[in-house]
């Protein structure tokens, strides 16, 4: 009886899977604290993908290089694979940094920081201006931000 129970999960997990399909082709979609390929954000990016939206990406500054390294890695394209079996294409990665609202929220000593050189604008203000005038507008907007193991309170 136990493989037949699992037979019967697997199709009850495939028969919902097929209920929820939704388009969102057309629809623009910013997942706000993704910076790997394992946790809650990046799962929520490969369903908005799967489900045809283009997807976009604020990541935290001092780790953007290193996400975006990550992503060009030939290991990271099993997490980058779709229902279909394509890789899903992130439009563009936005640096950002939800603790500042506009550039005159930035302390000193977080504008001269070097995990902070050279990322471009990445205040919210900033982010949304940048996300305005590449695709005018977001249709879904995902929160994913606090749960890095940098964060401590």
């Amino acid at each position: 009886a136990g493989s037949s129970d699992v037979l019967a999960q697997a199709r009850a997990a495939l028969l919902a899977r097929k209920a929820l399909k939704v388009d969102l082709t057309g629809k623009v979609a910013f997942i706000a604290g993704v910076a790997d390929t394992s946790g809650y954000g990046w799962a929520i990016a490969r369903e908005l993908a799967n489900a045809g939206a283009t997807v976009l990406i604020g990541t935290w500054p001092p780790v953007l290089k290193l996400f975006e390294g990550t992503l060009k890695k030939a290991s990271t394209n099993e997490a980058r694979k779709l229902d279909d079996g394509s890789l899903m294409e992130i439009a563009k990665i936005y640096p950002l940094d939800a603790m500042f609202d506009a550039p005159e929220d930035v302390p000193e000593d977080v504008k001269t920081n070097k995990r902070y050189a050279g990322v471009g604008q990445y205040t919210i203000g900033e982010v949304v201006e940048q996300v305005k005038a590449d695709y005018g507008k977001v249709d879904i907007l995902v929160h994913s931000l606090a749960n890095g193991p940098e964060v401590t309170k």
